[in-house]
């Protein structure tokens, strides 16, 4: 095996660069180099590799020294290269305020730039363009004027960077995320996208967990490509998952995570041996969509769907005709995978609906209106109103969403009941989704525990089942005793901490579901303690803040807490990461390799959590 075939198998993530643990190798140089490892963690004798490049040596300690190494050490381009952007990015000296006329120059050559190369407006915009131009002005503070064209890297230069410093950021990972799922801390999210070009399918894998911070970090892992000349079949993804993790080093915690996925066949079958939940906000958009093809017991099936088909006629022709100039919103269009889409349509005709029989008068079209009414349209909007915020509030990124399942599969229902104001079209849609969401809904025992790790909600009052109460209470004695086994302490009695001082407040986006019990406590242990325990009314309520707080009146729980509240209700992650996606594929850039576009999506997602260390 020669140097170069050893570290394409790293870049594939066959093999790892890991520590040297050897007693017998003292040099300071192993501080930056490391021993290659295999896919069974055996070292690969004979070989020694650069942790920031990568590159792989020869290297035999009873034969040779470490000269050859040392002196890659030094030289090593990339070693420097990042040690610059990182000093760009973490400088904390005060920067002057520009003048005006300073400012009206920069505008006129932003103006040359994106109308010289073509570029979008936003281009200069954005965290990682401010802090390549606030590099390129800390040069010119320290050397003066300098001739650009020699200060920038080429094209090819930054490509190659992209990868270097993608596996880089790999490698300095992976201790931070053995750490984190050795506690059982992790949850992942994971799905697969085909991108419009070249038709490539992508696998993206998300991995959420809460670190010692009380911060809940979301990291996409890979969006790799997938192997066209295999099915996307159950013995096949199940494989593709674990070599997502064993990158970072974390594949013996297959079996210990929870994933979120949609409920595709394959991937619920792939993931059949662990714990899996459906995501949340894919079954309310698939409940909408069932809910709207018609069946032979719909009554109103035909008028619904004639609706629908009618609003898109609509939108493709003001798309295709000088009309759409003439709106002050944009239409849009609805698309099935895309959450919220129909709702999107039907306002953006709704809100101006008297605008667009305007401009259909001028050319004698007002029949394009024909299976659409101004009042069932602004009821359909209405209608879905309700299934936008909860998808909203389940797709959140920044904090717990897993306790909101629950919330808002109740609050659906409520929306769902017959009302003396609905039209007879509403009526029976509310009938038919009622029934098509009890249905498919699945609420796991993780929902409910999630449901009483928020302080505010622990009472689970939305749980009319007294015992099904009784249940959560019994498995969180469970777990706390299982951690308090697991590292050999005694049972201990718990004292309840004195009430917290209550704030007065005029309402609370939960206010609807959350405790309200002010009896006095008793003593108890740390669940019962947990259950008694009275938390203020807070407009700002933040449930990751008050259990950082508060850890140390329950640690058992708050453990327990760091682990299911880190696992999101919906797998919008991925649905981000494609995204994402969509912008690094475009038309002018359809033949970047599939790796370029995973080293890509991975520094989009890590930068800013790598830059915050």
């Amino acid at each position: 095996m020669d140097p170069e075939e050893l570290k394409k198998k790293i870049a594939r993530g066959d093999c790892k660069v890991v520590d040297n643990t050897s007693s017998k190798l003292k040099s300071s140089v192993w501080e930056k180099f490391g021993v290659i490892s295999d896919e069974e963690s055996n070292i690969v004798k004979g070989f020694a590799a650069c942790k920031t490049c990568l590159k792989v040596f020869v290297f035999d300690s009873r034969r040779c020294g470490t000269s050859s190494l040392r002196k890659h050490a030094d030289t090593c381009a990339w070693n420097k290269l990042t040690r610059s952007i990182e000093q760009y990015l973490s400088k904390g000296t005060e920067l002057k305020v520009p003048r005006r006329d300073d400012k009206d120059t920069i505008t006129r050559l932003s103006v040359n730039f994106v109308c010289n190369d073509i570029r979008p407006f936003d281009a200069v915009h954005g965290e990682g363009f401010f802090a390549l131009a606030q590099g390129l002005i800390d040069v010119g503070a320290k050397a003066g004027r300098v001739d650009v064209k020699q200060l920038l890297p080429d094209p090819t230069t930054v490509s190659r960077g992209v990868n270097k410093y993608a596996e880089k950021i790999r490698q300095e990972l992976i201790p931070e995320l053995k750490m984190q799922l050795e506690g059982g801390n992790g949850a992942v999210t994971l799905d697969m996208w085909t991108d419009d070009y070249r038709k490539n399918s992508y696998l993206c894998v998300t991995l959420h967990y809460i670190n010692n911070k009380w911060e809940l970090i979301e990291r996409v892992l890979c969006t790799s490509e997938w192997d066209s000349s295999l099915r996307k079949t159950v013995d096949n993804i199940k494989p593709a998952i674990i070599s997502a993790l064993r990158k970072f080093g974390i594949d013996e915690f297959y079996s210990k995570l929870v994933y979120v996925t949609d409920r595709g066949l394959n991937i619920v079958a792939a993931l059949r041996t662990v714990t899996r939940l459906s995501c949340a906000a894919h079954i309310f958009n698939t409940v909408l969509y069932t809910t709207f093809k018609p069946s032979q017991e719909d009554m109103y099936g035909e008028e619904v769907t004639a609706m629908i088909d009618s609003a898109k006629s609509l939108v493709t022709y003001f798309k295709q005709t000088s009309l759409q100039a003439r709106l002050k919103k944009t239409l849009k269009n609805s698309v099935e995978t895309r959450w919220n889409s129909l709702h999107t349509m039907l306002e953006s005709i709704s809100s101006q609906f008297e605008d667009i029989r305007t401009l259909l008068e001028e050319r004698g079209e007002v029949d394009r209106l024909t299976n659409l009414d101004e009042e069932a349209l602004s009821d359909f909007v209405a209608y879905l109103e309700r299934f936008k915020e909860a998808t909203k509030a389940l797709e959140a990124s920044k904090t717990p969403t897993l306790h909101l399942t629950i919330v808002w599969y109740e609050r659906i229902r409520r929306h769902l009941r017959a009302s003396s104001n609905d039209s007879n079209i509403i009526s029976s849609l509310k009938e038919k989704c009622l029934s098509i969401l009890q249905d498919k809904f699945d609420i796991h025992r993780l929902h409910r525990l999630a449901m009483f790790l928020h302080p505010k909600l622990k009472s689970m009052k939305l749980i009319a089942d007294s015992s099904e109460v009784a249940s959560v209470h019994s498995e969180m004695r469970r777990l706390v005793k299982d951690l308090k086994d697991k590292r050999g302490s005694p049972e201990e009695h718990c004292h309840h901490p004195p009430p917290e001082k209550r704030v007065r407040v005029s309402a609370d986006t939960l206010s609807d579901v959350e405790d309200s019990n002010d009896e006095a406590p008793q003593y108890q242990d740390e669940v019962a303690a947990y259950i008694d325990h009275k938390t203020p009314k807070d407009d700002h309520f933040e449930i990751l803040s008050w259990w950082q707080d508060h850890a140390h009146l329950f640690p058992n729980i708050a453990q327990i807490a760091r682990s299911i509240l880190a696992i999101p209700a919906s797998s919008a992650a991925s649905e981000r990461d494609f995204s994402c996606a969509g912008y690094v594929i475009q038309e002018r850039r359809s033949q970047l390799k599939p790796s370029t576009v995973d080293d890509v999506l991975f520094l989009h997602s890590n930068l800013k959590h790598h830059h915050h260390k």
